[in-house]
């Protein structure tokens, strides 16, 4: 390849980086990208993450002989069968865990004497008339009120269902179709590209996949260790707290330190004796996560820098929320990918 194709591919390059910054400049155009990626982004990040969770069970079932679109199906209901039973037998569990926090956390309030200032503010209002003349003449302004809440509430609820729904349908097509998909990907390049676009979609499957179910068992782990921490330092609700700490595991390095935020709180509550145990419980298990779990279950998959993984989450929690976090390390990872076999490729071509 002569530098006169490098220089133009460049050219291109800093042109499309130029259309793309005036773009982000029209409000219209940014209200749009905001409606797709809640629509339809973030429904596929879901989907492809439950389609690498459950592929090994619906392995299992096309090695049965099953046909894929059996083997899906089996699969997406032996996963609302167990995701039904965890939360009907936890659901009662959590909701009680939550108002002993509730009731923790009120106990706070009332320790600072801000309950104190409520009672006399109120007190000073029931016996005001014009407190009653103005409660009424906001009645029907509350009513209002309560009835737009009560319509953007049924709107939430239908989003949330079809978002649902589309997450199911993405799942079910990727189990079902998951190994035609890369063959029809590869037959919309031209023949010589088809071997290096086969072996980016390849190595960018196994990082998926390994990093999706290897944090999968991080989260999994550094749940029940925290969970038997719990349990023997007497902190209250451990299994909800263990609950959390599984939860906010998925974001990379700052999950767990996030998840701790609640149970600190608690344990302010409970005595600095408390506050101690937690601490040491906290550098036990933030020490195996890093020097033992980490380590032998993810290996060296990401290959990231520590430094280069907090600021990538951050930042990407910053800018886009926690769906950002979330998915960061693994589109990093990915554009490595397809970069490493890109200048490959580019040096390969220069050296002919």
């Amino acid at each position: 390849m002569d530098r006169k194709r490098i220089i133009s591919y460049l050219l291109i390059a800093n042109l499309t980086i130029i259309l793309i910054l005036m773009i982000g400049k029209l409000s219209i155009v940014l209200r749009a990208i905001n409606v797709i990626f809640k629509v339809i982004i973030v429904p596929i990040i879901f989907g492809t993450f439950l389609f690498y969770i459950l592929r090994p069970l619906n392995n299992i079932f096309r090695k049965k002989k099953l046909k894929s679109s059996t083997a899906a199906t089996l699969t997406i209901i032996i996963f609302f069968f167990i995701a039904s039973g965890i939360l009907k037998y936890f659901s009662e569990y959590f909701i009680e865990q939550f108002f002993i926090l509730k009731d923790l956390f009120i106990k706070i309030l009332k320790e600072r004497e801000l309950q104190q200032e409520i009672n006399r503010v109120v007190n000073e209002n029931v016996f005001n008339v014009d407190y009653y003349s103005k409660f009424l003449g906001d009645l029907k302004t509350y009513i209002g009120v309560a009835l737009i809440s009560a319509k953007g509430i049924f709107n939430k609820g239908m989003q949330v269902f079809s978002d649902a729904l589309l997450i199911v349908l993405i799942l079910f097509y990727l189990l079902r179709d998951g190994e035609k998909l890369k063959d029809k990907i590869i037959s919309l390049v031209p023949k010589k590209y088809e071997n290096t676009l086969e072996e980016v979609l390849d190595e960018s499957n196994t990082v998926l996949s390994s990093y999706i179910l290897g944090q999968a068992t991080v989260a999994l782990s550094l749940s029940m260790m925290v969970y038997v921490g719990y349990k023997i330092i007497g902190m209250t609700s451990p299994l909800f707290l263990a609950t959390i700490t599984f939860i906010l595991a998925f974001i990379p390095f700052i999950g767990f330190f996030i998840s701790m935020i609640v149970p600190y709180i608690i344990a302010v509550t409970m005595g600095w004796t408390m506050v101690l145990k937690l601490t040491v419980l906290f550098i036990i298990a933030q020490t195996l996560k890093g020097r033992l779990v980490v380590p032998l279950i993810m290996g060296k998959v990401m290959k990231i820098h520590p430094i280069t993984d907090i600021f990538l989450v951050v930042s990407a929690a910053t800018l886009i929320g926690p769906v950002g976090a979330f998915v960061i390390i693994p589109i990093y990872t990915l554009l490595k990918v397809f970069y490493n076999h890109f200048r490959s490729y580019i040096d390969f071509k220069l050296l002919r």
